[in-house]
């Protein structure tokens, strides 16, 4: 058991909010500067950006789902 890293429960904790704040500041950041979800080209189509929304708002998900299902892991070692 030399090798295994064990993380404390308040180190986890701290990942865990971590893992719910970003994305919601990066949500907030893109609802008010969206140069990110498109380009000053022409080449551009509505489905584009569309396309680039819809993975970020999933990628932001994800993030917040890993970080709730680590702090519920937490709660139980209170």
């Amino acid at each position: 058991m030399e090798g295994m890293i064990i993380m404390s429960w308040k180190a986890r904790r701290a990942i865990a909010v971590l893992f719910i704040a970003i994305p919601l500041l990066i949500a907030i950041y893109l609802c008010f500067n969206s140069h990110l979800l498109f380009q000053n080209s022409f080449d551009m189509t509505d489905g584009d950006v569309i396309g680039r929304t819809l993975i970020i708002i999933f990628t932001l998900y994800l993030f917040t789902k890993i970080g709730f299902v680590i702090f519920k892991s937490t709660e139980n070692q209170l």
